[in-house]
């Protein structure tokens, strides 16, 4: 058959483990200080804002995804052999789509409440008042994690064992098994990816709307529109760049190797092995929004640039205050 000859493993095992190992650094250094600035605030006030309450989940999720990715990584860089046993293996293969989809839903969110602090103010104060934060982000964290939950029971690769080792996070080449998946694909890319979507897009246009009409130029007021414009940018960046060439691409893949488990594409690799690397690279790009979130925090965060922006400012008074002091005592040294 043409998937045994139109393989990918040494592209996958080049391309994967430099991604991943890259995302890892980069996701747990900016949100290991991500979490430091949210803690201050927090000491701080004892509270958090709606804002900033979904930023942590999306902190969190995504975390969880980056800390996950050196399994990915040792996987690949041991020749495609997975040594920590079959349950690990799907839930890790698990983590991966929970934490994307809850990601996703976090931006949405975010995106709401932006779209209302700008078009209708008035009933982003009431939310702000009796909107159940916490709730809100329980009600995500069980809505994907039951809706992705059929993933946990896919069986992953071929049950051969090498060195007590066996494949996962492998594509079974037989017509029931990718049936599945592309059921379960349509149903997510449906739920998870298009319908946050258009609600991204809904939002962005009256935000991008309300934004080029003249109005107050109160300072609050441009705060408000520049932390709604950055949302609206950095968002959008997200789903073109990050999810939506995954989505599209793993659609085409899943369709292009249930053609290979019928022996539709004969003993021409072209096509296949465009699809394969498509397939390979947009899910290290989709892997990549990651390591993204601080830039979101940064510009978007309630209290989250000031926060940052004193502490550099306290670094580099104390940074001169220290030098003068070491001039100082040089200069007395130097007049005895």
């Amino acid at each position: 058959m043409v998937s045994q000859n139109c393989s990918i493993k040494d592209f996958k095992e080049s391309v994967f483990p430099a991604a991943y190992l890259l995302v890892f650094i980069l996701g747990v250094v900016g949100h290991l200080v991500s979490m430091y600035i949210f803690f201050c605030v927090w000491r701080k006030k004892r509270c958090l804002t709606t804002v900033n309450l979904f930023m942590v989940n999306l902190l969190v999720s995504d975390l969880m995804l980056v800390c996950s990715l050196p399994f990915r990584a040792s996987y690949y860089l041991s020749g495609s052999r997975w040594k920590y046993g079959r349950v690990p293996c799907r839930l890790i293969f698990y983590v991966f789509y929970l934490n994307m989809y809850t990601s996703i839903y976090f931006l949405v969110s975010l995106n709401i409440m932006r779209y209302l602090a700008m078009v209708q103010p008035y009933r982003y104060k009431r939310l702000q008042r009796w909107c159940n934060g916490p709730f809100v982000c329980l009600f995500i964290w069980l809505f994907v994690a039951l809706t992705t939950s059929p993933l946990l029971f896919l069986t992953q690769g071929k049950n051969t064992t090498i060195d007590n080792s066996h494949e996962c996070m492998e594509l079974r080449n037989n017509n029931q098994s990718i049936q599945i998946l592309i059921f379960i694909n349509n149903t997510t890319l449906t739920v998870g990816f298009v319908l946050p979507l258009a609600c991204t897009l809904w939002c962005s246009v009256f935000v991008a709307y309300r934004l080029w009409r003249p109005g107050p130029s109160q300072q609050t007021i441009t705060i408000m529109k520049k932390k709604a414009f950055a949302l609206v940018i950095i968002s959008l960046c997200f789903f073109i760049i990050c999810f939506l060439p995954y989505h599209a691409m793993r659609t085409v893949f899943l369709y292009t190797e249930l053609g290979v488990s019928n022996d539709k594409f004969g003993s021409s690799c072209n096509v296949v092995w465009i699809v394969r690397k498509g397939a390979v690279v947009t899910l290290c790009l989709s892997v990549a929004h990651s390591c993204l979130d601080p830039i979101l925090f940064f510009f978007v965060g309630e209290n989250f640039r000031s926060f940052f922006t004193q502490q550099l400012r306290r670094w580099r008074t104390d940074t001169g205050n220290r030098k003068r002091g070491q001039q100082g005592a040089e200069l007395k040294i130097l007049q005895k």
